[in-house]
């Protein structure tokens, strides 16, 4: 297997800066819209979120076909450890106390799980149609009630703080990153079939 390590860089630099602003903002307002493009363009080719890395993988893209999910597993990798090194130097290696907790992981009840595919296809479609990382910064403001964009940040807290919640987080990285990656799969095929 060969790595791609201009992919990594992107991977661990984009995941630390937006980490980061994670302290400052929330993703899902019009300052996270801009932020997460402004991330995009300058980590060109990176996904940054785990949810990005998700879809990518369950609709054959960044050589996943013929089942070779390791880029992309590589990606989840360094996205969590830009997370780790952005938490580091935010919280003075823990001297600042954050009060971050893991949310106890529930499975989505229906709705909850049906508007998580939904949202999948809708952004997928937006994310793969636009040349704009803004496009889809946007689209991902306006949709982000609906999925975790925090994944990356949730696992790097849990692995700074030494595995504390590590339980919650990991469940909720995997079924949050499945049901978009599943939405963006149905909005594709959808897609396909119109």
């Amino acid at each position: 297997m060969e790595v791609d390590m201009n992919a990594m860089k992107a991977e661990l630099g984009g995941a630390f800066v937006l980490s980061w602003a994670v302290f400052a903002m929330d993703l899902s307002t019009l300052t996270g819209a801009v932020a997460l493009a402004v991330v995009w363009m300058a980590f060109g080719g990176a996904h940054v979120l785990p949810v990005v890395t998700w879809c990518h993988m369950l609709n054959d893209g960044d050589g996943d076909v013929d089942g070779n999910y390791m880029p992309n597993g590589m990606r989840l990798l360094a996205q969590a450890v830009g997370a780790v090194l952005a938490i580091v130097l935010a919280t003075e290696a823990g001297a600042i106390e954050t009060g971050w907790a893991a949310t106890p992981f529930e499975m989505p009840e229906t709705w909850a799980l049906l508007g998580t595919i939904a949202a999948g296809a809708v952004w997928w479609q937006v994310h793969t149609r636009c040349d704009s990382a803004w496009a889809s910064a946007f689209g991902l403001m306006v949709l982000g009630g609906m999925m975790t964009l925090t994944g990356a940040h949730e696992m790097g807290a849990s692995l700074a703080s030494a595995g504390d919640g590590i339980a919650d987080v990991i469940p909720a990285w995997i079924v949050d990153g499945l049901l978009v990656g599943l939405g963006a799969r149905i909005g594709a095929e959808i897609d396909n079939a119109i």
